[in-house]
């Protein structure tokens, strides 16, 4: 059993301690501080101090990401198993995630900002510049811990500003055994780290020091954060809740479509933000997919994450899980077919869903209406395209949606008419790529992580106006 410590001012920092479970067990996967308001405070204290530093070199930057990545290489193996067990996912993809904080922290070690001139005379200069922030706050959730940290870390050091991290409760043991880890080729007090519950996220959210918070995690709580941020006026980015529609024309390709599905529907458990949450089936097509889709569940062995055979582990907490069952027993009530066949949960106290196809509900149902966040996917008939949208439109949020259809220019204009961050077209949430900015619509969020757009929402912008001096005027 492992007991890490929070990094503060380049120091391992202790204190009170709180037991970190594994969701397959139910046993203790090891140990994490619980921090304090007065370890907020010192955390951001000494991210202010690494402002004023090297940090303010920009080729040392970029020397920096390359040694972290580095780093992450060589310590994926231990760390995804780590991961694997607090979070419970299977240990393929738990090393899925540390290959994709490689692959950020790569490509913004590559990074070079292009020039932005935005006037060039005889008498001006005129150019747009970023300037780092200051002290960013990252909070981040359970359900990807390591690949949500790094799409915010990644571009926010190499904008130039230093870090206090809140890793979910959770899951704290991999994040904070990897910060540890990286900082060693970073100057001291770059990345700084404070675990615990609410009252921590509150104290980060609300002080004084931090200049940006960049939060991922539900839409009641990105509420809750803004709020709080905005006596400070400090900059944010949310990254919250989703309830991704895919809507499936009856031309599109019945089996590769309902293996992608799926594959994004019930990828972690189901527990992923971007999605599939709702399916929408052109009459045609509507039994053959719910078919399709029961004929893949069927055969899907849930499992710890630490096995090999396992294809899905389990849900990561017993409250998630209860919640998933009250949307099934309800649809269930209602009449609806829930389908979760296939081999038998395994004997352990964890908590483990098999996952559930379920039809014959309405729009109206709560497994439609609310993010389910877990292995649970219902499937709706619609016979006109107008119909499709009305639905897939009916809810607050707006991450992600997809289109499927044999014909790309028929599905490109029926997405165009939807409200969403990220429209996808045969395809539905794909792993992040540094290179491709990710951000919601309505009530899914504010701002954009990865891309050139990442760096600029850890960025300051500032206007450069050179009146040039001629022979005359010197």
């Amino acid at each position: 059993m492992i007991e890490v410590r929070n990094l503060i001012g380049g120091r391992l920092v202790g204190g009170a301690m709180a037991e970190i479970e594994n969701p397959a067990t139910l046993k203790v996967a090891g140990l994490a501080p619980i921090a304090t308001a007065a370890d907020v405070d010192a955390a951001v204290m000494a991210a202010r101090r690494a402002l004023g530093g090297p940090w303010r070199d920009e080729a040392l930057r970029m020397t920096c990401l390359k040694k972290a990545a580095e780093i992450i290489e060589r310590e994926s193996e231990r760390l995804a198993a780590l991961l694997s067990s607090e979070q419970g996912k299977p240990l393929a993809a738990a090393r899925m995630e540390m290959a994709i904080a490689r692959r950020i922290l790569l490509h913004y070690a590559r990074w070079q900002a292009e020039p932005n001139v935005l006037r060039e005379s005889e008498s001006e200069h005129v150019s747009m510049e970023r300037r780092p922030l200051g002290v960013a706050g990252l909070i981040v959730p359970w359900n990807f811990p390591i690949a949500i940290l790094f799409m915010k870390l990644g571009p926010a050091l190499r904008a130039g500003n230093s870090l206090v991290v809140k890793p979910a409760p959770t899951t704290p043991l991999a994040t904070l055994e990897l910060l540890r880890a990286v900082s060693d080729c970073m100057p001291e007090a770059v990345i700084n780290t404070v675990t615990g519950g609410v009252e921590i996220g509150q104290a980060v959210t609300t002080h004084p020091g931090i200049t940006k918070i960049s939060f991922t995690g539900s839409t009641a709580t990105g509420r809750a954060v803004m709020a709080a941020a905005a006596p400070g006026l400090k900059r944010l980015t949310l990254e919250l809740g989703g309830n991704d529609a895919a809507i499936v024309l009856d031309d599109a390709d019945l089996s590769r479509t309902a293996s992608r599905l799926y594959a994004s529907a019930f990828s972690n458990a189901g527990q992923v933000c971007a999605a599939v949450k709702r399916v929408y089936v052109q009459r045609r097509l509507y039994q053959p997919m719910i078919d399709a889709l029961e004929a893949t569940a069927r055969t899907i062995t849930v499992g710890p994450g630490f096995e090999a055979s396992s294809q899905m582990g389990p849900v990561h907490s017993r409250t998630q899980c209860d919640f998933v069952r009250s949307l099934l027993q309800e649809a269930a009530g209602a009449g609806a077919r829930v389908f979760n066949d296939g081999p038998a949960l395994p004997d352990l106290p964890g908590h483990f869903l098999r996952p559930a196809i379920v039809s014959g509900l309405t729009q109206q149902a709560l497994l439609v209406q609310r993010e389910q966040f877990g292995p649970a996917l219902p499937i709706l008939p619609f016979d006109h395209e107008e119909d499709a949208i009305a639905m897939a439109e009916d809810s607050e949020f707006g991450l992600g949606a997809s289109v499927w259809s044999a014909d790309q220019d028929r599905a490109l204009a029926l997405g165009r008419r939807l409200n969403t961050g990220s429209l996808y077209i045969n395809a539905h949430a794909v792993p992040p790529d540094p290179e491709i900015p990710f951000g919601g619509a309505k009530q899914s969020g504010i701002g954009m992580e990865l891309g050139d757009w990442g760096v600029d929402e850890f960025s300051q912008q500032c206007v450069v106006r050179i009146e040039k001096l001629t022979g005359e005027t010197r």
